[in-house]
């Protein structure tokens, strides 16, 4: 009997800590803004902004997250960059643990330079997070959807649609509370298309909701229209402020 009572305790303990752990999640909206500038002069006068806002609403069983991106340049005063993303993903989870969910997503994303008018992702899949603690996060997705291109009428390209995979994963360290790493892969991929994104980078706290962030992102394009290059990369040095 003595037994029993005790390994009934231990077990309600457990189950108590295992809850105290769950409630200590930010259930409700949160977000980020970031913000980054860059002006220079002489021979080759440029500028450039680019800017996001992420929102995030977290229940126990489900979350919704979105994303809006701009990203402008101009050089000598004549704009060579004008690309703008917009993201929003529900994730339904299939425990209160919020492990394992399942997740659809739409994406849209512009870029004029690359003569694209309007790409557009729908998609539905499964995601599972490994780790999340702390220290570190890692986790995947894997889903199927469809692919909508638009092209920009001077381009002359065709527009066209298929059927795709994304494939996607992302780890987070933290070096200490100040200082953390982070690496994103996605991989949207079809017949006539395939696209993959990296990013890679250290956000660094400078105050309880101010941090800096340095990036670095990999963009390949498996068939551009006709002239533009395969792959695109950007280095950026960007405020963040967490709400």
């Amino acid at each position: 009997m003595k037994f029993t009572a005790k390994r009934t305790l231990l077990i309600g303990l457990m189950m108590a800590s295992t809850a105290a752990i769950a409630d200590t999640k930010k259930y409700g909206t949160s977000g980020s803004g970031e913000l980054g500038v860059s002006n220079s002069t002489g021979n080759t006068p440029s500028s450039s902004v680019y800017t996001s806002i992420r929102m995030k609403y977290l229940q126990k069983m489900y979350q919704l997250k979105s994303l809006v991106e701009a990203n402008n340049k101009s050089e000598n005063g004549v704009r060579t960059k004008e690309r703008y993303v917009g993201d929003l993903q529900g994730n339904l989870f299939f425990s209160d643990y919020q492990k394992a969910y399942g997740f659809g997503q739409t994406r849209w994303e512009s870029d004029r330079f690359s003569d694209i008018d309007l790409n557009s992702y729908y998609i539905a899949g499964l995601g599972y997070q490994f780790i999340d603690n702390d220290t570190a996060k890692l986790s995947g997705e894997i889903g199927l959807g469809y692919q909508n291109q638009n092209y920009t009428v001077k381009s002359g390209v065709r527009d066209f649609e298929q059927l795709i995979g994304k494939f996607s994963g992302k780890f987070g360290y933290s070096f200490n509370p100040n200082v953390r790493f982070f690496q994103g892969i996605t991989e949207y991929y079809g017949e006539k298309q395939a696209n993959f994104e990296s990013n890679t980078g250290l956000k660094v706290k400078l105050a309880d909701n101010l941090n800096m962030k340095v990036s670095y992102k990999y963009r390949y394009n498996s068939a551009p229209a006709a002239g533009k290059v395969k792959e695109d990369t950007e280095t950026l040095i960007t405020m963040i402020y967490d709400f």
